[in-house]
């Protein structure tokens, strides 16, 4: 087994524009492009405390069963279209590495127009900033996991659904939080987002924690409610309100 994170995987196959769907390979973090433009930081500082201390075998067993799922396509590019997360997590824990990846789709005949056609049809790109703002071109995605920008309302309903505020469909799962979020965006305001004066796009959950912690609490609170309101009735995992 690796004794180093840049070794860790390193048995799986190197993944290229012609492995197969379905292949278990590995590729470098930056040769992943991403299909969204946002993360939620709170979430993203939690795996990164989790992972960093993490090395060999004991790396390896966390990532195997997490294998980022690739589409292959637009001239020899990987995308993934899950675990962005997980994804700039390793980066910032960690730096470029392989890590385990699995080919969803390989579409590399389909390029440009027809590409972003075909993902958008499978619900495998979310061309929205980080504001919510969208859809964009595809053209302005981020060419990296490392740019990934922060969305407060993805880490609210990171923390809503941590909560068992809604649960994680696996008939509607990828970017169900981003629905979420947006959900939440329009409907819940703290008040460190009405006087914040610089780097607000920065700002996560855990800094208006520390600032305001009444604020955050009744936020976070009336989120939780709204999660299982009958506003929020036909969101994937939507249980509402518990008896």
């Amino acid at each position: 087994m690796a004794n180093k994170s840049d070794d860790v995987c390193g048995f799986l196959p190197k993944i290229d524009a012609h492995s197969p769907q379905g292949t278990l390979g590995r590729l470098k973090l930056s040769e992943l492009m991403p299909t969204q433009n946002a993360v939620g930081m709170d979430e993203v500082n939690e795996k990164v405390a989790k992972i960093k201390d993490k090395t060999g075998s004991a790396l390896e067993d966390y990532l195997l069963p997490r294998a980022v799922p690739v589409i292959i396509g637009n001239g020899g590019r990987y995308y993934l279209i899950d675990h962005h997360h997980l994804s700039i997590s390793l980066w910032r824990a960690k730096g470029d590495m392989d890590i385990p990846v699995q080919v969803t789709r390989n579409w590399n005949s389909l390029v440009g127009k027809h590409f972003w056609k075909t993902m958008a049809a499978s619900n495998w790109v979310y061309p929205f900033d980080a504001m919510g703002a969208g859809p964009s071109n595809p053209d302005t995605l981020k060419q990296h996991v490392k740019d990934l920008d922060n969305d407060l309302y993805r880490s609210l309903s990171w923390l809503v659904r941590e909560g068992y505020g809604y649960v994680k469909d696996p008939n509607n799962a990828i970017f169900a939080e981003f629905k979420w979020g947006s959900f939440f965006r329009t409907r819940v305001i703290f008040a460190a987002q009405l006087t914040c004066k610089k780097n607000c796009m920065e700002m996560t959950l855990a800094d208006i924690r520390e600032a305001d912690p009444d604020d955050y609490a009744e936020k976070v609170g009336y989120a939780r409610y709204l999660a299982s309101s009958p506003e929020a009735a036909g969101l994937p995992g939507f249980v509402g309100r518990l008896a």
